[in-house]
């Protein structure tokens, strides 16, 4: 017995020792939706500190389509050696269950490294919709079934439009985006007139005038917004969305580089200068273990599973 647990031992050290000089080589991080939007933005501020705290680049590459899955896939098919990081979003777990065939399997395909934190959802309108309040919003929608078209461009966005539709009894018509980036201009344009997503993308045009705040798709308001209520404050209960960010590898990346990366992110978390980036972007700073991250995985495709069987949404 001592001599196979000094054998395992050894292994184990030999294979911590492989790693001790990691990173000695730039490093990619995929983001599966276009540049430009808030995804991107924190993806961007998080790689710029991790290259300054790991002494090599990361250079982030943006790989947009099918919901995020040509990116998620892209990550997962790279070799296991930690050069290739995947930027996710809560919705990657949703893809599985959307796709024909499953482009991923989530709970087996997504290693965990560290969640990174979560945006706050907003309820934002054209200022052609004829509503100030939440309430008046969805006396007008009904009044025209079908008539008001929804921007969205993440299947959480999708689910949340969904959710509100079937707590509210309104009907509209969805119109899918790449990217938030992409939906904004036909969203202040009034091309689209509703839009559910990061409250980051569309609080600077709300400041201006050009679009309405209606309802927050939290818990709490935002300091960011103060006077923007809470779906629950405004009459609506019992919708929630999953929105977080966070860092995954390729299946079979060794242990001692996750657990390097998860200690480089949490530490990145805690400086002053990143934070202060971060909450910029109004994005709610959550860092978490490998495991905590794939316990939330495992309970939220049991959530997505579930939403999307509800609301008829998949697969296609």
């Amino acid at each position: 017995m001592k001599r196979l647990f000094g054998f395992l031992f050894s292994l184990t050290f030999a294979a911590s020792a492989a790693w001790a000089d990691y990173p000695d080589k730039p490093i990619s991080l995929i983001v599966p939706l276009p540049a430009g939007g808030p995804t991107d933005a924190v993806a961007r501020s998080v790689a710029d500190a991790l290259s300054k705290s790991l002494g090599k680049p990361i250079v982030v590459e943006n790989k947009p389509g099918a919901d995020g899955a040509i990116g998620a896939k892209a990550a997962m098919a790279a070799p296991a050696d930690g050069y290739t990081l995947l930027f996710g979003i809560g919705s990657l777990v949703a893809i599985p269950y959307l796709q024909n065939p499953p482009p991923y399997d989530a709970q087996k395909d997504l290693n965990p490294v560290s969640a990174i934190g979560r945006f706050p959802f907003v309820l934002s309108v054209h200022p052609s919709v004829p509503a100030a309040t939440l309430s008046e919003f969805i006396a007008y929608a009904k009044s025209k079934p079908g008539g008001l078209f929804y921007a969205s461009s993440t299947a959480s966005e999708a689910l949340a439009a969904a959710e509100f539709m079937k707590a509210t009894g309104v009907v509209m018509t969805r119109v899918p985006y790449k990217g938030a980036g992409q939906a904004m201009p036909d969203l202040l344009s009034g091309r689209v007139h509703v839009m559910f997503g990061p409250i980051s993308a569309v609080l600077p045009a709300s400041k201006e005038g050009k679009l309405r705040l209606l309802a927050m798709f939290s818990s709490s308001r935002t300091p960011a917004a103060p006077d923007v209520p809470t779906l629950s404050e405004a009459g609506v209960a019992g919708i929630a969305v999953p929105t977080w960010q966070a860092v995954f590898a390729p299946p079979g990346v060794p242990k001692p580089v996750i657990d390097r990366l998860n200690a480089e992110i949490a530490a990145a978390l805690g400086t002053d200068g990143l934070r202060t980036r971060l909450d910029g972007l109004m994005l709610q700073i959550e860092p978490s273990t490998p495991e905590e991250l794939r316990e939330r995985i495992a309970q939220e495709s049991r959530t997505w599973e579930q939403f999307i069987r509800d609301h008829k949404l998949g697969p296609q």
